[in-house]
Formats: structure tokens, sequence, C-alpha cells
């Protein structure tokens, strides 16, 4: 057995430092890692089962991580087993995580029935790393009951995220005045449930605010499933009240959710997306990587820069170069 037949064997056995590995290679930049995972997928394909994949999406600083080990910690006491792929900000410039810290789950990560895993978002605009779908599936086929995505809480461009999980719950502070009218349509129109944390205290004025403004400006009934009304809940994870009842929403979803006939088919078609969307990266690196392709862009702009050719038939040109093999004498 080589070196990625033995990892797999050591994933399905429950391996937690085998599953970073897989995870790591599934990060990899290194076009010649892509071959690897691929190897690695096909020896856990026989694995079936299906984790209940639920996207936590919220402004930096709302209170994701500590939501995220209050119900985590609350699920492994209950005997379920929990992954959380926690996706830090990164750089734009160097590509490193902003955070860096190792979590901020260190109870949750603790755990003998959890598994925590921060990841740096990369160039992904979509609140998640474009390797963390892959994540997801170690994870899924590591056997987790639960896996919890924690992005980066960049607002309304977080539409990746939900092409990669079944639910879409959204963290928020209590808010006021233009703060309220701020909240991006476009993510409202996504989510599955809203919380609205740390809505104790002196908090509980602006919270009840929140709460009336959410119910005021979303149709609860638009949810995904005919007989799903959106939960807008207030909840402090500080002290960890409405932990129970946002658990018992979401086995609500989740029993929905298994009962979807079309599953397979809105499955199908997010992964066409994410495909799509990974596409466009590769292409997009190859474009600043490549020389021959860099030269010839130096070109094609001059001439758009001109007024020689219009900006979409120079973008015509680069696909043309792009899919057609060139030479450094062309």
């Amino acid at each position: 057995m080589n070196e990625v037949g033995h990892l797999a064997k050591r994933i399905k056995s429950g391996d937690r430092q085998a599953l970073s590995k897989a995870i790591t290679l599934a990060e990899s930049s290194n076009k010649k890692d892509t071959p690897k995972l691929s190897e690695l997928f096909s020896h856990l394909q026989s694995i079936t089962h299906k984790s209940f994949r639920i996207a936590i999406s919220g402004a930096p600083g709302v209170g994701k991580s500590s939501f995220i080990e209050k119900m985590g910690i609350h699920l492994c006491e209950l005997g379920y087993s929990i992954a959380v792929l926690a996706v830090d900000p990164s750089s734009p410039k160097t590509g490193g995580s902003i955070l860096g810290d190792k979590t901020r789950m260190d109870k949750l990560a603790a755990h003998a029935s959890a598994f925590v895993r921060p990841s740096p978002s990369g160039k992904s605009k979509g609140g998640i790393a474009l390797s963390t779908s892959d994540s997801v599936a170690l994870c899924e086929k590591a056997g987790f009951d639960i896996i919890f995505i924690e992005t980066v809480g960049v607002g309304q461009s977080e539409f990746l995220v939900s092409d990669i999980s079944d639910m879409f719950l959204l963290l928020l502070s209590p808010l006021g005045g233009d703060d309220l009218q701020g909240i991006k349509r476009g993510i409202l129109e996504m989510v599955d449930m809203i919380l609205i944390n740390k809505s104790e205290g002196e908090h509980k004025y602006l919270a009840t605010k929140t709460e009336s403004y959410l119910k005021s400006s979303i149709n609860p009934s638009n949810g995904k499933f005919p007989t799903w009304l959106i939960p807008i809940r207030k909840i402090s994870a500080l002290h960890s009240q409405g932990i129970l009842e946002t658990f018992s929403d979401m086995k609500k979803f989740w029993t929905l959710h298994l009962s979807n006939k079309n599953k397979n088919e809105e499955s199908r078609a997010k992964i066409k997306k994410l495909i799509i969307e990974n596409v466009r990266n590769l292409i997009t690196d190859d474009f600043k990587n490549d020389k021959l392709l860099v030269d010839r862009l130096t070109r094609v702009s001059e001439q758009v820069e001109t007024g020689e050719i219009p900006l979409k038939f120079g973008a015509e040109i680069m696909l043309r170069y792009y899919t057609k093999p060139i030479s450094e004498g062309e």
C-alpha cells in the first residue's frame, strides 16, 4: 500500500492527524499535489456517510467562534461528533492568515468527539477558501455527524458558502439605526436561520429592536422548504442562552432536508457552480504566472489603452491565446 492509500486507511479508522494531513493536501496550491488528492478521494469513494453541514456567517466580532464552541460542546455531550472548519481571513498580499492563531475554540478542540481546523481563506471572495469544499468532503468521509463552516464574514459576497452547506445560519449583534439599514439584502435572501447574539444585559433593547426590524424585513415563509419558517432568535453564546432552542430548529431543518426529493439535483447544481468558480481561479493564476500569457496580456492591454481595440475584444483575444498553445517565437 502506497502513502496515499495508507493515509486513506488511517482516515477511515478515525485518525485525526491523518485527516489534518489530508486537509493540508486539499489546501495546497502546488499543482503536483492535485493527483495525490484525487487518488485519496478514490480510496475514500466507497464511504457514503452524509454529514449535516452548517455554515455560520457573520461580521468579525459577532461571536461566531463563541457560538460554535458552546453549541459544539453541547452536541458532543449529546453524543454527536463535530468537525469545525474555521476560515480565517487571509492577507491579500501575502496570502497568509491574518488572525494566525491555532484556534479560538480551545475547549471544543480538546473534546474527544470534536475536530477543529482553522484554514486561510486564500484568494476566495466568497467568505470561504476554494479548498473548503474538499475539506468538508474529507470531514464527511471521516464520519462526522455535523460539520460547522465558520466563514470570514465579508457580507453579501459570501454566496459561495451556501453552495457547500446544507444550512446557512447568519449571526448578528444587536444593531440600531444605520447598522440595521446596512444589513445586506443578498445575505438575508440566503439565510435559513438568524441568531442575534449578545442579547443579554444592556443589549436587550437593541436586540429586540433588531429582531423587530428583521421580522419586518424578511418573509419567514421564503425558506428552502414549504413548511420551513425562518427562525429569528435572540441568544447569548456567552451565557449559553438559546443553545437548546437553536439546536431544536437545526434538527427540524435537517429532517426537512433529508426528506427533500430534489436534494440530489440541487447538490449537483451547486457542485457545477463550484467547479466553474475553481476554473475561473485556475485561469486567473495561469494569467498571472505564465510568462508568455503575461507578455501577451501586456500587448493586448496597450491596444485597449490606445483605443485600437475594445475591451471586450481584448478579452476574447486573450481567451483564444489561453485555449490555443503558444510558443516563445509567436
